[in-house]
């Protein structure tokens, strides 16, 4: 009896599901497919082609403009990189419609609905293995479009910048936890921006990829993750230049929240400022300015529920070490225009509810008013308001455009 019990133990503990899984995944379909043509997705979509044996890759895109782009520039993907000029082929493309029923149809009428390649069958096609890189604001309508594709054994990428992105999917893409397909988190540190032809983009500074998968932690769904989360680990790690590595999801949490407080700094002041990275460098008043939103992120940080008990995480998220990772970042990049800045620039809405916006809303679940950070995020919200107005008196209204 003791031994069945033991046997029985042996099967269902996590190293079990772990090595069943990794048999598994022989049978995951190797198609993957990239929800997001902005520099992030194209990226990796890029550097996934580059690879021996490469996967075959589908980008979905969510516009007709986008779409004609595409086409009109010999369906392939440019990196340059030191001035040299990498074109990968072979990409496979499909349009994103919503389904006929959705309740929501009349919130989101500017998004043209466009229909599959007519040689293409994806509409009905099973999404295994999914990267989402579009803007965080546009996560939930994206993904609105392709959900009825996705299973339970899917797994989905979240690759984009800011925090509070899978809550909001939970509540308004997902509500079912038995439903929900397999999540995975990843933190991009490499500088690429786009160029002035479409889908064509600049490697300005190398980095890496740091990759968790997310355990679902249901009595009911088993295994707590899926074989397709782990091809799609295996298959980005495989690629020399987005340098990808596995973390442990405590371990990708600090390093999310550490990204999120340098573009908590950085995003904002450039934007407010109009200016490159490096300007924020070597000014008095500035650097007041960043140490009294940093004492306010820094203590949101150290109270969040999630990393009591995690060692050295007072000293990880001090005041002065968190300084010295914005220097250091905004000195790397100090050419660069923050992601913030460009879609201010552009007349585009911004991420800064997911980034700023965060750490507030965490801030006040823990007791702490982050009023200097809140001040900074209504000052980039009105901004943006403003920006926006300017172009909708000076351009033709276009259809949304989800990247």
């Amino acid at each position: 009896m003791n031994q069945t019990n033991e046997s029985d133990r042996q099967k269902t503990s996590p190293l079990a599901q772990h090595r069943h899984a990794q048999r598994s995944t022989i049978n995951i379909p190797r198609r993957i497919y990239i929800l997001g043509s902005g520099s992030i997705g194209c990226f990796v979509a890029h550097s996934l082609a580059s690879l021996p044996n490469p996967p075959p890759i589908t980008l979905q895109l969510h516009s007709q403009k986008r779409l004609s782009e595409w086409y009109e520039q010999g369906q392939s993907i440019k990196l340059t990189t030191h001035g040299m000029l990498d074109t990968r082929l072979g990409f496979g493309v499909e349009s994103v419609r919503r389904p006929p029923s959705t309740e929501e149809s009349s919130s989101t009428d500017d998004v043209p609905l466009l229909l599959s390649n007519p040689s293409d069958s994806s509409e009905a096609e099973v999404i295994h293995n999914l990267i989402v890189s579009v803007k965080a604001y546009n996560t939930v309508d994206a993904l609105k479009r392709v959900a009825h594709r996705l299973r339970p054994e899917s797994s989905i990428l979240f690759m984009q910048n800011g925090m509070g992105i899978i809550e909001e999917v939970n509540e308004l893409v997902f509500p079912d936890p038995a439903q929900r397909p397999q999540y995975m988190l990843g933190v991009i540190s490499h500088g690429v921006h786009p160029s002035t032809k479409p889908f064509s983009f600049i490697y300005a500074g190398a980095g890496t990829v740091a990759l968790a998968i997310i355990p679902r932690n249901i009595e009911k769904v088993k295994p707590v993750f899926v074989p397709s989360s782990l091809y799609l680990l295996r298959t980005l790690t495989r690629s020399p230049v987005l340098s990808a590595v596995g973390f442990s999801p405590t371990d990708l949490l600090q390093l999310q929240v550490e990204k999120l407080a340098v573009n908590a700094i950085i995003n904002p002041l450039t934007a407010l400022f109009d200016c490159p990275n490096g300007d924020l460098l070597h000014r008095p008043s500035i650097s007041r300015v960043i140490r009294l939103l940093l004492a306010e992120i820094s203590l949101v940080i150290k109270s969040l529920p999630e990393l009591q008990g995690v060692p050295n995480v007072n000293m990880r998220f001090d005041i002065r070490r968190l300084e010295g990772q914005v220097i250091g970042i905004a000195a790397k990049s100090a050419s660069n225009r923050s992601s913030t800045l460009q879609d201010i620039s552009r007349g585009k809405p911004t991420e800064i509810e997911y980034i700023t916006g965060y750490l507030i809303r965490r801030g006040e679940e823990v007791g702490i008013q982050c009023v200097m950070n809140y001040m900074i995020k209504h000052m980039v919200l009105a901004k943006q308001r403003m920006k926006g107005e300017s172009y909708g008196r000076l351009l033709p209204l276009e259809p949304k455009d989800i990247s």
